[in-house]
């Protein structure tokens, strides 16, 4: 295994190399026009010409707002531009539904948390736009968490900072989120449901850390890649001083509209929203990979209940740090590596969208220099999810399943969910129609190995859950 172990990462680093080559090569030979932003970039500063609001292009527009993301330009000027914008949503949870207990791979029984609330969740306020040069973008923004009010990470200040070769390659820095699985190609929040992946889909990705990353798009608009060195898999709610003394998590994805434009103009570059909201009248069909490795340590780990937290569970639900698994010994340290493909097609409002995950762990090193007798040298689990949706009335409602299972040592839970969302201004305004959505859906859960208080999930949770959600963004 050690030996498929090397050839997948050198594969993977001669495929990420090969891209920023070809893409650097067509950014500074072939675009003549040397345009900033438009592929690759947020749609937000003076050169996103080919982008239209209105029949206006957005370089001259103020005071507006874009359907891209940008939020309302509030300031436009020589020397820069700022636009602002707003993610956030009200949610009622109902999972009394869910049985009390559950026992782990340890025979231990546990509570199941359960619970019949309305949260203010979350919200996002998003301050970007470039300055002194217009290749130099920056994203700053406030993230407040109300489901883990008082906890460490219930609120988070963050951003990066961008420089754009041209519309077709561009450098960064600061907080990003990690290309895990399709999820994390920053669509965030165009999921089918309002700030919640699949069960699989949550269990493996990873989250938001801080590193240093290269994006491009080497072949017009058809494939897009992004690779990101970071400091672990997840850091929010970790300070400086947890981190360990290396830099070597390193997450890299690629996606390929294989058929159509899957996404809208200039959003490429964050893969495509899930479901078929922009009714295609001719198939698109895309497909993406996912490689990420990282050398994790216990100490580098964000709390339990977290949001957004990337813990590395089992399948049981147990945090891998828990010393029960190894027999009493304390784990320090732990080479984790994923893959994941995905697949997706639209047309005329109806979307299949299905992604596959691998996930392998091993060099499992010890506090205190435990050696302890163990009768396996890696854990392996695999997963699907698969999500249909119809378009019910176009651009107004929208009908949608979910469905997952994984697989490991530890258990097979799976989950499967039914819900609708309705877009009450889709029709009246198509151009920004969701931006307004009231969700509702029921999730069954047969054994939950993830759960938080962001999320409708429960750590061993088995049973039905409900929700209703009224979100707003711009």
């Amino acid at each position: 295994m050690r030996g498929i172990e090397k050839i997948s990462k050198g594969y993977m680093y001669s495929t990420v190399l090969l891209f920023a080559l070809a893409t650097s090569a067509e950014a500074f030979t072939f675009d003549h026009n040397r345009t900033y932003g438009a592929a690759v970039g947020v749609p937000i500063n003076d050169a996103s010409s080919s982008i239209e609001i209105g029949g206006e292009p957005v370089d001259a527009l103020y005071g507006m707002l874009s359907a891209q993301r940008s939020g309302f330009q509030v300031a436009k000027t020589e020397i820069g531009t700022l636009n602002v914008s707003l993610w956030t949503y009200v949610r009622y949870i109902n999972s009394m539904g869910l049985d009390p207990t559950y026992i782990d791979g340890s025979g231990n029984e546990h509570d199941v948390y359960r619970r019949s609330d309305v949260q203010f969740s979350k919200a996002s306020l998003q301050f970007k736009g470039w300055f002194l040069d217009k290749r130099i973008h920056y994203l700053a923004y406030m993230w407040i968490n109300n489901n883990s009010m008082g906890q460490g990470s219930d609120h988070a200040l963050a951003g990066n900072l961008e420089y754009l070769f041209s519309n077709r390659l561009k450098v960064g820095a600061g907080i990003q989120g990690l290309p895990t699985t399709r999820a994390m190609e920053l669509m965030h929040p165009r999921l089918n449901r309002v700030d919640v992946r699949s069960m699989s889909g949550e269990f493996f990705r990873g989250s938001y850390s801080t590193g240093v990353w290269l994006e491009g798009a080497p072949y017009e608009d058809k494939i897009y890649f992004r690779t990101v060195l970071a400091n672990n898999l997840s850091q929010l709610g970790v300070d400086a001083g947890q981190m360990d003394q290396s830099l070597d998590t390193w997450a890299t994805g690629v996606w390929w509209n294989v058929i159509g434009q899957y996404a809208d103009p200039g959003m490429g570059w964050n893969g495509g929203p899930y479901g078929d909201f922009e009714n295609h009248q001719n198939v698109a069909v895309r497909l993406g990979a996912h490689y990420t490795t990282s050398n994790e340590n216990s100490l580098s780990q964000p709390s339990v209940d977290d949001p957004e937290n990337s813990q590395i569970r089992l399948t049981d639900g147990r945090v891998i740090f828990d010393a029960d698994i190894f027999g009493g010994a304390s784990l320090d340290n732990v080479h984790f590596q994923l893959l994941s493909m995905d697949a997706g097609v639209k047309y005329k409002g109806f979307a299949l969208e299905g992604e596959y995950y691998y996930r392998h762990l091993n060099d499992f090193t010890f506090l205190d220099g435990a050696n302890p007798d163990l009768d396996f040298s890696s854990m392996t689990d695999s997963g699907i999810s698969i999500q249909p949706s119809y378009m019910v009335i176009e651009e107004t409602l929208q009908a949608y399943l979910v469905g997952s299972q994984i697989w490991g040592d530890y258990g097979d839970p799976w989950d499967a969910v039914i819900g609708l969302n309705w877009f009450p201004y889709g029709v009246k305004n198509k151009k920004f129609g969701r931006q307004v959505r009231i969700n509702t859906d029921a999730q069954y859960t047969s054994d939950s190995p993830i759960g938080n208080y962001s999320l409708p999930y429960s750590v061993g949770g088995h049973g039905w859950t409900y929700t209703m959600s009224a979100e707003l963004w711009f």
